[in-house]
């Protein structure tokens, strides 16, 4: 293994109590050495004060107002970027690690594609539900990874999508295609970010040898709401892997997809958010059109 890796944690908080001593413990025990920096967006609760006194060697880089998940992975990458990081580990609050995840990782590092860990339940009895959907079942070689599985052999899949709990990230990938992008609040910036990485012939692989572990199993579902309604629409908007007009239908077809369930499901609540998103779509076709350019180019966009 190569030993001039410099591994940034990058650790977006907000309220994180409950999850800080499983989450920064975890990678103490590292058996790659990591360094590890907290964006806190404006905790209510101990999480600051509480980091501070019991992780002194954490870099905590407190926030006045809440930026959301993608614009705080943003402050806390171009810090690492300056420190002369050369691969950025994003990891959710609600998020923890096996000793020897990283280093499972590393022997795959291309410098050119995400990694990722397998994602197992806070319990560790079984594979995070999102996970299991969207990266496993969607497994470029979905058969020859079970058949590997069974007979313990080790390699990379790919797949199209690995939610942001655990990313491994070489600093070049962020040079070339930017951070986060700052149309998104909470919530679908990642699936976006997974977009441009496609776009731009970046590899998305997951390591079954490698885990990590995401606590969101007695996280109370949210009903749906506007703000999700109209980020799925800027998702479906600026989507550079769809031309335009491609783009513009699929984002139609999921306000259709609304409509029906409103009517299937007799909510009515759903019409007057599903209006109050159109509109608000109405008003940013321009800058949607300017952020596809944006992302198709060759920059660090937003770092």
């Amino acid at each position: 293994m190569q030993q001039n890796h410099h591994i940034y944690v990058i650790i977006v908080t907000y309220n994180a109590m409950q999850w800080i001593d499983k989450c920064i413990g975890s990678l103490q025990h590292s058996t790659v050495p990591l360094q590890v920096v907290v964006i806190d967006n404006g905790s209510t609760d101990e999480t600051t004060a509480y980091i501070r006194t019991h992780y002194p060697d954490v870099t905590l880089l407190s926030q006045t107002q809440n930026l959301g998940f993608g614009q705080g992975n943003n402050v806390g990458i171009r810090y690492a970027l300056a420190q002369g990081a050369t691969h950025l580990l994003l990891l959710n609050q609600d998020a923890w690690i096996e000793p020897d995840m990283v280093q499972q990782l590393l022997p795959y590092d291309n410098g050119n594609s995400l990694l990722s860990p397998i994602h197992l339940t806070g319990e560790g009895d079984r594979l995070d539900k999102n996970f299991k959907e969207h990266a496993l079942m969607r497994a470029n070689h979905f058969a020859q990874l079970v058949d590997d599985w069974a007979t313990g052999k080790t390699h990379k899949y790919a797949t199209y999508e690995i939610n942001a709990a655990c990313w491994l990230l070489p600093a070049k990938i962020i040079r070339e295609i930017g951070g986060f992008n700052p149309m998104f609040f909470h919530y679908a910036e990642d699936i976006n970010y997974l977009h441009r990485l496609h776009y731009h012939h970046k590899g998305v692989y997951f390591v079954p040898q490698a885990k990590a572990y995401h606590d969101r199993a007695n996280i109370a579902q949210k009903p749906l709401n506007e703000q999700y309604m109209y980020q799925q629409m800027v998702l479906r908007m600026i989507n550079i892997n769809d031309s335009w007009c491609v783009a513009n239908a699929r984002k139609w077809r999921f306000a259709l997809s609304i409509l029906r369930a409103a009517i299937r499901q007799r909510q009515c609540s759903y019409l007057p958010m599903l209006s109050n998103a159109l509109k608000r779509i109405g008003r940013i076709t321009q800058e949607a059109k300017t952020n596809r350019y944006t992302q198709q180019q060759i920059a660090s966009h937003w770092i």
